[in-house]
């Protein structure tokens, strides 16, 4: 739905005068709340009851009340977002002195294209039409949007962004997504060994624990043919393992791991209890895979 800044703010209003009063609202009360005349208010209230969003009640105790989709619209992810702190804008690739301090998403299911306002602080004068920029992921919905300028409005710091990509990231965490109970080598094991437990479940590399059954290292095919390579038939876990290894708790955020594979250039990260003993492993296609099966139904059985 299309909703113009100024009927959102008052819709806004409606829905939490409503919420706090627990009875229908008032114009007076909302043209005090938002510090507009009696009139105005009035006024605009018939353009939301024509979109079903707000219904008038009549009588001695009427007023306005928000409808169930007028609810809906206030609460749902694509209503305005007031960022609680500053989020940092991304010009062309590179972060800016640009903050965004609230995002408003606009013509959802308009074929001609997603549009969203930014109120920005900071440096505006880096922006102008033509720019792409990227912001995100948002605190409250977690939304990550990236698109081209195509208008700026420098006295009242707004940017109207022709959005080309905008991804929600879901709440999920490392437990949801991991490989659980994952096979594990001792670091004193024969490369050999490995290889073939590899080659047997179909996997890339395993966790390498020490003699508590902690975590040590992390094992995988390209490094043993690495020993190969370098005629150490009989080399151990321990020669050729890596031991700078990502690891991350059960309850880690998806967001915060697809951010740690990414800056550690790596594809798989180890889970690890209070112990640090492996519980499980995340690939970054356990990543992909789980996302991608957000956007598909499942047959019921």
């Amino acid at each position: 739905m299309v909703l113009s800044q100024s009927l959102y703010e008052l819709l806004v209003a409606v829905v939490q005068l409503y919420e706090a009063n627990k009875r229908p609202v008032t114009s007076t009360e909302i043209a005090e709340r938002l510090g507009k005349s009696d009139g105005t208010v009035r006024n605009s209230m018939s353009a939301l009851k024509a979109l079903g969003l707000i219904e008038a009640r009549t009588g001695p105790n009427g007023g306005y009340v928000p409808t169930v989709k007028g609810l809906e619209c206030v609460k749902a992810p694509q209503a305005l977002e007031r960022l609680w702190e500053p989020l940092q804008v991304v010009v062309d690739d590179h972060p800016s002195r640009i903050y965004a301090l609230e995002l408003d998403l606009i013509g959802l299911t308009d074929p001609a294209g997603v549009k969203a306002t930014l109120r920005v602080t900071g440096s505006i004068h880096q922006l102008r039409e033509g720019v792409r920029i990227r912001v995100g992921p948002t605190p409250r919905t977690r939304l990550m949007i990236a698109g081209i300028v195509s208008g700026v409005d420098f006295k009242r710091k707004e940017v109207l962004l022709s959005v080309e990509t905008f991804v929600a990231v879901p709440r999920i965490t490392a437990s949801e997504v991991m490989t659980p109970n994952p096979i594990v080598v001792r670091e004193d094991e024969a490369l050999s060994s490995v290889a073939r437990l590899l080659l047997k479940n179909d996997i890339r590399a395993l966790p390498v624990v020490d003699s508590q059954e902690r975590l040590c290292g992390i094992i995988g095919a390209s490094r043993i043919v690495r020993a190969y390579l370098d005629g150490n038939h009989d080399a151990r876990v321990r020669d050729y393992m890596e031991k700078n290894v990502p690891v991350i708790r059960p309850d880690t955020d998806i967001l915060d791991i697809m951010k740690i594979l990414a800056s550690r250039k790596t594809g798989r990260a180890v889970v690890v209890d209070e112990e640090g003993k492996p519980k499980g492993i995340v690939t970054r296609t356990d990543v992909l895979n789980k996302l991608v099966s957000l956007t598909t139904l499942e047959p019921r059985s």
